[in-house]
C-alpha cells in the first residue's frame, strides 16, 4: 500500500471515529429530563462537546486535511488523532449499555457481536439520522447513566482529558483562539446558568472559564441590585470568594492610607500611598455631570462596589492587564478614587508613566520601541479589552492616559511594554441597555478617543463597539508610535521615519476625515497589512451595525456573542499573529 492510500485510509478512519464520538455526545445531551443535581454535569458535557466541535472545525476542515495529507510523514499525525478518538470512544464504551440499547432500537448489533469499525460505522449513520420511532426509546435508555452520577462525572473528565490532548497538538495561537471562543460561547447574563458553568468549569479545571463565569456573576448580581425594581429582600450576595477581607464593603477612608504626597486629586489624577503595608496607587476621576449620582446615591454606591468586587477578583486566568483593586475612596459625589495594588515587581515609591507620555516624548528614531515590543503591547491591550467586554462590562474611557507602566526593577526610566496596566474605570458600567452612562470630565485631546456618535451632549447610550473604536485609535498610535492629537516638535513630526499628522482635535469626525483618509492606509508600511486591517476594523464603525436595533437577534446574549465573535475574528486573532 502506497503512502497516499495509507494516508487516505487513516484520515477516513479519523473522520469516522470523530463523527461517532460527537454523535455519542449528542446521545447524552439529547436527554431532556436531567435531574437538578446533574445540571452542572450537563453543562460540563456541553463544554466538552463544544471543545471537540471547535477542534474539528480547526483541524478537520478540507484545507487542513489537504495540507496534512500532502506528506506521508503526516500519516503519523493522523494516527495520533485516531488514537485519541479511539480512547474517547473507549470511554463511551464503559457505558455501552446506553449504546447497545440504542443500537437494538435502531437495528445495530451489540458491541460484542461486531468489530469496532463496524460499530462505529453503524453508529455514525444511526445516530445522525435515527428512526423516528427510536427517539423516545433513546431518551429512556440514556437515563440509566443518570442513576450513577459518579459514572457520568468520570466519563466527562475523560473527555476533558482527551480534549486537552487534542488541543496540545495545535499551535499556541490556535489554543488561545479556541479558548477565547469557548469563553464567548458560554458567557451569558443568566445567573443560574453562570453558577452551573462555574461549577462545571471548576470540576474540569477550566480556570479561565471559571473566572469568567465568576466575574460575570458578580456583574449580573450587582446590576440587579442597581435596578430600582429589585425587591428589597432579594438575595444579591455574590457567590464564591471575592475579597480577602472579611467585610463586604470596600469603601476606604482617606485616613486609612499613608499618603506619599498630596492625597487629593492632582493634574495627573493619581496619587500613591501605602495601605496595610502594601504600595497603592489611587486612580482619581471626575464625572462631567453628577446629577445622576446626586439623585441616585445608592445606585451609584452599588455600581462602585460592584466594579471594585470585579477588579478585586483573581482574573489572572483571563490574562487581563489590570491591577488588583483593594477598595475605593470618595472625595465627593464628583470625585471617586479606586485604590489598586502596585505590581509586585514595581517599587511602590516610583511613580508609573502612561502611554500618552511615552508617545509624546519621542524626538529621535531611537526613541521608538522595537516593532516586536509594540506588537506585544497591542496584543495585551486588545485581549484585555476583549475579555472585559465578554464579561458584560463597558470601560468607556480607553485612551493612552489610562495605560500605565512601571519602571523595570533597578531602573528609573526603562519601561517594559509587555506589562501595561489598564486603569480609568471610573465611568465604566455594566453592558445593560437601561444603565445610565456617565461621561468623564475631559478635554479636546481626550475626546479624540471618543466615538463620534458619543461626543455630542445628547448622544445615544454607550455601546460596546464604542470601546473598540477607542481601542482602534490607540492601536493606530502604537503602530506609528505617536499621539494623534500631539504635534510635538515640528522637525521630528515632519521627518521621514514617522508620518506627519494634521491635528484638528475639536472636530468629532477628525479620525474619519484625516486618519482614515491616508495615515491608516499608510500604516502597512510600518506594521504590515494584518495590523492595519485590524485597526481599520475598529475605526470603520462596522461593529456599530451589530448593535443597530433594526438588526434582529434572538436575545441580547445572541447579539453580544455575535459582536464578540466578529471582534475576535477581525481584531483579536489578527493582532495575535503579528510578528516583527
Amino acid at each position: 500500500m502506497d503512502g497516499v492510500s495509507l494516508g487516505f485510509g487513516v484520515v477516513s478512519a479519523v473522520l469516522q471515529t470523530y463523527t461517532a464520538v460527537t454523535s455519542a455526545c449528542d446521545v447524552y445531551l439529547s436527554v431532556r429530563e436531567f435531574p437538578s443535581t446533574y445540571r452542572e454535569l450537563r453543562t460540563a458535557f456541553m463544554v466538552e462537546r463544544y471543545r471537540l466541535e471547535q477542534w474539528g472545525e480547526q483541524m478537520l476542515s478540507d484545507v487542513q486535511q489537504e495540507r496534512l495529507e500532502q506528506s506521508q510523514h503526516n500519516v503519523a499525525v493522523w494516527r495520533l488523532f485516531k488514537a485519541v478518538f479511539d480512547a474517547m470512544w473507549a470511554a463511551f464504551q464503559e457505558s455501552d449499555k446506553t449504546l447497545d440499547d440504542f443500537g437494538h432500537i435502531a437495528g445495530v448489533p451489540k458491541s460484542g457481536d461486531s468489530s469496532d469499525l463496524q460499530l462505529l460505522e453503524s453508529m455514525q449513520i444511526s445516530v445522525k439520522q435515527p428512526p423516528k420511532r427510536s427517539v423516545l426509546g433513546l431518551a429512556r435508555t440514556v437515563k440509566f447513566v443518570l442513576r450513577d452520577k459518579k459514572k457520568m462525572e468520570t466519563l466527562i473528565k475523560e473527555l476533558c482529558y482527551w480534549n486537552d490532548s487534542l488541543e496540545k497538538m495545535t499551535s499556541k495561537l490556535e489554543q488561545e483562539s479556541m479558548r477565547r471562543r469557548l469563553r464567548v460561547k458560554f458567557s451569558t447574563g443568566n445567573v443560574d446558568d453562570l453558577e452551573q458553568l462555574q461549577a462545571a468549569a471548576a470540576l474540569l479545571q477550566h480556570r479561565d472559564l471559571e473566572k469568567m463565569a465568576s466575574a460575570r456573576t458578580v456583574i449580573e448580581r450587582g446590576y440587579s441590585t442597581e435596578t430600582p425594581s429589585q425587591p428589597p429582600d432579594a438575595d444579591t450576595t455574590p457567590s464564591g470568594p471575592i475579597t480577602p477581607h472579611a467585610e463586604s464593603n470596600f469603601r476606604l477612608e482617606m485616613n486609612q492610607l499613608d499618603w506619599h504626597g498630596l492625597p487629593f486629586m492632582t493634574d495627573q489624577s493619581r496619587a500613591t500611598a501605602t495601605y496595610r503595608g502594601e504600595g497603592i496607587i489611587v486612580d482619581w476621576r471626575l464625572c462631567r455631570d453628577n446629577t445622576w449620582r446626586r439623585q441616585n446615591p445608592q445606585a451609584f454606591r452599588q455600581r462602585t462596589e460592584n466594579l471594585t468586587k470585579v477588579l478585586n477578583s483573581d482574573l489572572k486566568a483571563l490574562n487581563l492587564a489590570v491591577l488588583h483593586c483593594v477598595g475605593y475612596l470618595d472625595q465627593s459625589l464628583m470625585v471617586t478614587g479606586y485604590a489598586f495594588r502596585v505590581p509586585p515587581e514595581a517599587n511602590p515609591r516610583q511613580k508609573p508613566i502612561n502611554l500618552h507620555q511615552l508617545l509624546t516624548s519621542v524626538t529621535k528614531p531611537s526613541d521608538v520601541p522595537d516593532l516586536g515590543d509594540r506588537f506585544e503591547l497591542a496584543k495585551i491591550l486588545v485581549s484585555t479589552v476583549f475579555e472585559i467586554l465578554n464579561i458584560g462590562w463597558l470601560h468607556k474611557n480607553i485612551q493612552p492616559k489610562n495605560v500605565l507602566f512601571w519602571p523595570e526593577p533597578g531602573t528609573k526610566d526603562h519601561w517594559d511594554l509587555s506589562k501595561p496596566y489598564l486603569v480609568g474605570f471610573d465611568i465604566s458600567r455594566p453592558n445593560q441597555p437601561d444603565e445610565v452612562s456617565e461621561k468623564p470630565l475631559s478635554g479636546l485631546d481626550d475626546d479624540i478617543y471618543r466615538h463620534p456618535n458619543y461626543r455630542a451632549e445628547n448622544s445615544p447610550s454607550f455601546l460596546p463597539s464604542f470601546d473598540m473604536y477607542s481601542l482602534g485609535i490607540m492601536l493606530f498610535e502604537i503602530g506609528i508610535w505617536r499621539n494623534v492629537g500631539y504635534q510635538g516638535n515640528r522637525r521630528s513630526s515632519g521627518s521621514s521615519w514617522r508620518p506627519n499628522l494634521q491635528t484638528h482635535t475639536s472636530d468629532p469626525h477628525f479620525i474619519e476625515k484625516v486618519i482614515m483618509n491616508g495615515p491608516v492606509m499608510d500604516l502597512r508600511r510600518y506594521v504590515g497589512v494584518k495590523y492595519r486591517d485590524a485597526v481599520l476594523a475598529c475605526l470603520s464603525q462596522d461593529f456599530d451595525a451589530i448593535w443597530d436595533p433594526a438588526r434582529a437577534f434572538e436575545s441580547a446574549e445572541a447579539r453580544l456573542q455575535c459582536f464578540a465573535a466578529e471582534v475576535q475574528t477581525r481584531v483579536v486573532d489578527v493582532i495575535a499573529v503579528c510578528r516583527a
